[in-house]
Order: structure tokens, then sequence, then C-alpha cells
């Protein structure tokens, strides 16, 4: 993964981040697989760069869908590369943020995971969430599957 940690002293916390960190370390607290704390706080410092000022619907700034995907999803997957992969799901498709960057910075695991929930597919169009989800269960991609319901979830909530 990266080993450029100059996102560190620009780290910032909101009450989004906050919420998904304390409920991480209270989770690490109670299980042998540790989340790398660390590299969250990287993909959510990218996370909040990345998706900028962007608004959702509700006012809220967009970034914070990602973490509530990840806060939902730590319920049930509790693995560093699939909390990051939720932090990040929606930025290649919506933000500049691309596979390469995500690669250098998260590693190839965590790029294709990314790349998988991505909605752009061929020749720049879009396919569309049914879509997705059929593809993810077709081809057995399970933690994937659970990521983008949640998303969904979330979306409609």
């Amino acid at each position: 993964m990266g080993t450029n940690n100059s996102w560190i002293t620009k780290y910032e916390n909101c009450l989004y981040s906050d919420r998904l960190i304390t409920k991480l370390i209270s989770l690490n607290e109670k299980t042998k697989n540790k989340i790398n704390i660390l590299e969250i706080k990287k993909a959510i410092y990218y996370a909040k760069k990345y998706h900028g000022t962007q608004k959702r619907d509700s006012g809220e700034p967009y970034y914070s869908h990602p973490l509530e995907v990840a806060y939902m999803v730590s319920d049930y997957l509790f693995r560093t590369d699939i909390i990051i992969t939720s932090i990040l799901h929606d930025t290649i498709e919506d933000t500049s943020l691309t596979f390469e960057m995500i690669q250098s910075e998260f590693g190839s695991l965590v790029a294709s995971q990314v790349a998988d929930l991505s909605r752009i597919k061929v020749a720049g169009s879009k396919i569309s969430s049914a879509e997705m989800v059929k593809s993810l269960w077709l081809q057995k991609k399970y933690d994937l599957l659970l990521v983008k319901l949640f998303d969904r979830l979330h979306n409609i909530q």
C-alpha cells in the first residue's frame, strides 16, 4: 500500500468519521481479526477529499453516505479491505479518484473491489444497480454484494 503519509496532517474528524472509528475501535477490542484503523482513516481522508463539496439530497455532505455504508457493513464483514472498499465505493464513479490512484494507496485488492462496485462499465455507460447486484451474485462476490445492498439500503433510508 502507499507509503505517502502526507494525508495524516490533513485528516480531520467529523461526526460521521467519529461514529465509524468509535465503532471499529470497539469491535477491534472484541475480535482476533483487527481492523487497521490508520488505513481506515486514510480511506476516510480520501473519500472526504475526492467527494469534496458534493451534497446528498438531504443536504448532508456526500462522504457521509459511504461512511454510513461502512458502518453498516462492519456488523457483518470485519475486514480492513472491505471497510475501505465500502468507504471508497463511489469514488471511481463519482469523483476524479482513479483505479490507479486507489491501487497505489490501498493495494490491488481494494482497487479491484471498488472497480467491481462501480456502475461505469463499458465505454463510459452505466449499468443499473439491479444489473450490478445480479452480476456480483453470479460472480459469487458475496462480500461486495453485501456492500452494494447496504449502499442501496442507505440510499432509500
